[in-house]
């Protein structure tokens, strides 16, 4: 039995192009070596801004608002977009200039937010610290959408419309037929025989391409965030600009700290899904001194979660290599926010116009990557992106 497409991946981006194709009439299997979003697509922040300097990303965006909203009608609101607004800080003269500028680039693809001067920043949240500030930058219709609710909803109609989700099935190696086309997947001592597969699987996504002969350009790194209990203030979502740290409201009384990445090129097989409870301590400081009424705020708990990061900060979404391999991975961070990009490699596998230009993220572009070492680059993944030149 030849299948029409094998996706490699049950998290969001395997699971919403798994039920595309289903809807599409395609005969899908998703192949999980675990269970449905048991890495980080279960653990993810879920932020969705709706707003961006580049006006492809600001598409892809919107769409997943779309899709969210979509499903929020379908189910009833077990999965929903939760608007609570989004405010970067600066410190530094600089970082004031690059708020003010995107300020002015926003303006193009038609959804700029505004750029606050301290003093606007300290009558609009009373609860923060503003004294060190150079600038703020705030998006009135940012949101978040809970990952975890999102990816068994998906599951779900996936299901539903016809796709298998085959859990505890890790793929060992892409099937390469005697033309060089992709022709399946091998599983432990068979295979499933498939026109065309999907590798979305995450940082698990460049391992299982190499033992199948092929490099792809990403490098696998580490977040981590915690659940603070006991606040008592108002706050959006919001990150600082220099150190590279963010906080969202969850839910009454609690907050999500998110760190900054760590762990360049770890080991996937070994890392540890626990914070790290000095680094939480040290972040935790600096929220606190940002945010004074979160003196008592409380640990709650936490994970760690692995992701990938691309060379030019850019997802990888469509063809890749071998006639019949798509990929979608290397989100660097915002794969909730993104996740509409593998409705677009779907609609590729099926041989239909993507909804947005891929051009700029279609990973074909690295197709003669052969395993160069390159920079680790923190995308921007909230709200704009550049081009970047190959880093090798």
């Amino acid at each position: 039995m030849v299948r029409d497409a094998v996706v490699i991946g049950a998290g969001l981006p395997g699971l919403l192009a798994a039920w595309r194709l289903a809807q599409g009439g395609q005969d899908v299997v998703v192949l999980e070596r675990r269970t449905v979003a048991s890495e980080s697509s279960a653990l993810a922040a879920g932020h969705v801004p709706q707003e961006s300097t580049s006006p492809h990303n600001l598409a892809v965006l919107r769409r997943t608002r779309a899709i969210v909203d979509e499903l929020d009608r379908a189910t009833g609101g077990v999965v929903r977009f939760r608007e609570v607004g989004g405010l970067q800080l600066a410190v530094g003269s600089e970082g004031a200039e690059a708020l003010a500028a995107r300020a002015a680039q926003a303006a193009g693809p038609g959804a700029a937010g505004e750029f606050l001067t301290p003093d606007d920043v300290a009558l609009r949240w009373p609860d923060l610290f503003c004294g060190d500030l150079a600038g703020g930058y705030y998006t009135a219709g940012d949101g978040f959408v809970r990952s975890l609710n999102l990816a068994a909803v998906l599951g779900a109609v996936a299901r539903q419309a016809g796709a298998e989700i085959w859990e505890g099935c890790p793929a060992e190696r892409i099937r390469i037929a005697g033309s060089g086309r992709a022709a399946g997947v091998e599983i432990g001592d068979g295979s499933v025989a498939a026109r065309r597969v999907l590798v979305a699987a995450g940082a698990w996504s460049a391992p299982l391409l190499a033992r199948s002969g092929i490099a792809l350009p990403t490098k696998s790194f580490i977040l981590q965030a915690v659940i603070l209990v006991g606040n008592r203030g108002r706050l959006p979502f919001m990150s600082e600009l220099e150190a590279g740290h963010y906080v969202m409201p969850r839910a009454p009384g609690a907050l999500l700290l998110g760190l900054p990445p760590t762990d360049i090129d770890v080991d996937v097989e070994g890392f540890s899904r626990n914070p790290d409870p000095e680094a939480v301590d040290r972040w935790l400081r600096l929220l606190r001194r940002r945010a004074p009424i979160l003196e008592n705020a409380a640990v709650a708990g936490g994970w760690a979660g692995a992701l990938t990061a691309t060379p030019d900060a850019w997802p990888l979404v469509g063809r890749f290599g071998p006639e019949g391999l798509y990929v979608a991975t290397g989100f660097g961070g915002g794969g909730v926010q993104r996740v509409a990009a593998a409705e677009a490699v779907a609609q590729l596998m099926m041989d239909e116009q993507p909804f947005y230009d891929i051009g700029a993220q279609e990973a074909s572009r690295f197709d003669g990557y052969g395993g160069e070492p390159f920079e680790f680059r923190e995308g921007p993944f909230y709200y704009g992106e550049a081009p970047g030149a190959q880093l090798w």
